[in-house]
């Protein structure tokens, strides 16, 4: 299993231009809706911000990893959002996010959730990724420096 295979080039907005979070939210969530990758938009985006609502998912060098484990999707999916300029995720905007992953798994399968979480996390401590990420010019090529950079999880 590799990260990659919970990717879509259709999931991912490299382009986003939002002034908060929220905002962000409703954009990936929207996306995810049309690729029909959830069911229940409104009650998944409901969860994301419940969950951000308890501690914010910025992790620090610019992303944030916005999640929950969910019924509203039937396997793991990542979303992948890109604002060039950032956006606040705390309220003290210390540091702002510019790499946004949204991952959603479902409920029953708490595992796999943590061993995906845990590689997006090891895979996004590298800057020469992070940099990449950042000037990746296609979905298509966001997917391609997953898999170079990626190994299997199991």
């Amino acid at each position: 299993m590799r990260l990659s295979d919970f990717l879509s080039e259709h999931l991912m907005i490299l382009d986003l231009d939002v002034e908060n979070k929220i905002d962000a939210f409703k954009a990936m969530v929207s996306s995810m809706a049309q690729q029909r990758v959830i069911n229940e938009p409104k009650t998944f985006l409901d969860e994301v911000i419940a969950r951000e609502a308890i501690e914010p998912t910025c992790i620090g060098r610019g992303i944030a990893l916005p999640h929950t484990r969910t019924r509203c999707v039937e396997r793991p999916i990542i979303a992948f959002a890109r604002n060039q300029r950032g956006i606040p995720f705390t309220p003290t905007r210390s540091e702002e996010v510019q790499l946004i992953f949204m991952m959603g798994t479902p409920k029953d399968e708490a595992n796999q959730y943590l061993q995906i979480l845990a590689r997006l996390c090891r895979l996004l401590r590298r800057n020469e990724f992070r940099d990449k990420l950042l000037a990746a010019d296609s979905p298509k090529a966001i997917v391609q420096l997953f898999d170079d950079f990626d190994s299997p999880l199991n």
